[in-house]
């Protein structure tokens, strides 16, 4: 998924309901996944990051991945569990 010129993440948006999903392999950049996420969404929204209100304009959820087997599993156990993430948002405005 391309977020400009320079920028560009694992994800993408989902056919039936809309919501945007990205990836962070690692499990080590979450915070700036959810932040492009959250820009991504903002931008559909027409407001600016900092005014969006969680369960107002979006639901978000972050889940654990397994790259290797593309499919999450689950609601992370804990930090350390050797896991991905997957962060899901849906805003529920549009």
């Amino acid at each position: 998924m391309v977020i400009n010129a320079m920028e560009s993440i694992l994800g993408g948006n989902c056919k039936s309901c809309g919501a945007l999903y990205v990836v962070d392999p690692t499990s080590k950049n979450v915070g700036e996944v959810m932040m492009q996420a959250l820009g991504i969404m903002a931008a559909k929204l027409s407001k600016d990051v900092s005014t969006m209100v969680p369960d107002e304009d979006y639901e978000d959820i972050i889940l654990s991945y397994d790259v290797r087997q593309h499919r999450s599993t689950g609601v992370p156990t804990g930090f350390m569990d050797g896991s991905g993430r997957l962060y899901v948002i849906k805003t529920k405005n549009v």
